[in-house]
């Protein structure tokens, strides 16, 4: 697979387009091309069938089926290697200084963590550094100047609306109706009342924020599965849901298992046995009338 994004130059961006038209530009300027998706922030991903096809949309500043024509930019896909995070950096160390001394490791991205000081609300730089590798493989450590750094797997916190409070998406892409983190009310947070609250993922007598939620807790399990793992976030849930209720075993393994029917039973057992010695077989009613007779 060569993939390779599309942005568009205008203010509009690429996959809000008729995707009919976009084909026929692709096809216009590829020929015959493997597939192509829209992304979440707005582009187009293009797999291609060979070098030339990646070479040739790398090049390529429009799109255009001789009638309408999108000014666009191409450049190669990235995969999302593993996430790390550092901590104790010190303060006074760039993140462009820690990016150049550790783009020999295999670090493609550096950036710092924000948090609210104890004195007041606002956000500042800390000493946890998060890293991105080239690479899937996480190192056990890290080497910055003189020191040595061990590296953690960076688990992200669950994503969560700030509009209908599912998880999963952001407001930005949001279809759901509007509910109140405090009381699952249709009113935002910052206008609610309620006296008790209701957590409008589980039910609960919480908000939505507390980390007891069991729906809160579930996300956290699948974004650590997600991470660890290196799997996409609906593979996740799926292993989740596989691991939480196994499927059940064939039945053909249970046949030792169930009982016969009544009626199996007293077939089988109404079968003379075959056997090399002379038996008696009664025949009559259950009262015990009836003829004896030997084989």
């Amino acid at each position: 697979m060569l993939p390779v994004i599309l942005e568009s130059k205008s203010g509009r961006v690429l996959k809000t387009y008729n995707p009919v038209y976009i084909h026929k530009c692709l096809e216009k300027c590829l020929g015959s091309y493997k597939a192509c998706s829209p992304l979440s922030n707005g582009n187009v991903i293009v797999n291609c069938c060979s070098v030339q096809q990646v070479t040739t949309l790398l090049n390529c500043t429009k799109l255009t089926d001789g009638v309408v024509a999108v000014e666009v930019t191409a450049s190669l896909y990235k995969p999302i290697g593993a996430l790390g995070v550092i901590y104790n950096v010190p303060l006074d160390t760039p993140t462009d200084v820690i990016l150049a001394c550790l783009a020999g490791q295999g670090v493609q991205s550096v950036r710092r963590f924000r948090s609210k000081s104890k004195d007041s609300s606002d956000m500042t730089e800390s000493k946890s550094v998060f890293l991105q590798f080239t690479t899937a493989d996480l190192p056990s450590e890290i080497k910055l100047g003189y020191m040595l750094f061990r590296v953690k797997q960076y688990i992200p916190r669950p994503l969560r609306c700030f509009k209908c409070n599912r998880y999963g998406h952001v407001a930005n892409h949001c279809r759901g109706k509007l509910r109140c983190s405090i009381c699952s009310g249709k009113h935002k947070y910052c206008e609610c009342s309620a006296a008790a609250p209701k957590c409008p993922n589980c039910g609960g007598s919480h908000p939505a924020i507390e980390k007891i939620c069991p729906r809160y807790q579930r996300e956290t399990e699948t974004f650590k599965l997600k991470s660890v793992a290196n799997l996409s976030y609906a593979d996740a849930c799926k292993e989740l849901r596989t691991s939480r209720n196994p499927p059940a075993p064939h039945l053909a393994s249970q046949s030792t298992l169930l009982p016969l029917p009544k009626s199996t039973v007293d077939r089988t057992l109404a079968k003379p046995f075959l056997s090399a010695t002379p038996c008696l077989h009664v025949t009559g009613t259950a009262t015990g009338l009836g003829r004896t007779h030997r084989n």
